[in-house]
């Protein structure tokens, strides 16, 4: 599924759950435990098509970055930038803090740019 120049995808309160790296066909995909399909000037609860444990993947990738160095994405989602094939997902996730030796809940980004995109549902 491609998104029509009205729709747009609602995030907050969702989850990465699984990223995939096929650095061969340079492809990247990520699993949100769901996400929502929207027409409307805001999401609206009920008012969106819901997509459980969907996955938006990302094909000809030519560049990605996960940042801070170390930083695992999977928690929640708080911001998402799409614009002009490229994405940054602002979200929490674990990052290895070598001072406790446990991991510490943090802030990173997840930044793709890349050719096209599918939506599976």
């Amino acid at each position: 599924m491609i998104l029509n120049d009205k729709q747009k995808i609602y995030l907050g309160d969702r989850t990465i759950t699984k990223l995939i790296f096929e650095t061969l066909v340079k492809k990247i995909s990520i699993e949100f435990d769901s996400i929502s399909i929207f027409e409307t000037k805001h999401w609206i609860t009920g008012e969106s098509i819901d997509i459980d444990n969907c996955v938006i993947e990302f094909f000809d990738v030519t560049d990605y970055s996960i940042k801070p160095l170390g930083f695992t994405p999977n928690d929640f989602i708080v911001d998402i930038d799409i614009s002009n094939h490229k994405i940054n997902i602002k979200t929490l996730g674990e990052l290895y803090n070598s001072q406790s030796h446990q991991s510490d809940i943090a802030e990173g980004d997840l930044y793709i740019e890349f050719g096209t995109y599918n939506i599976n549902d």
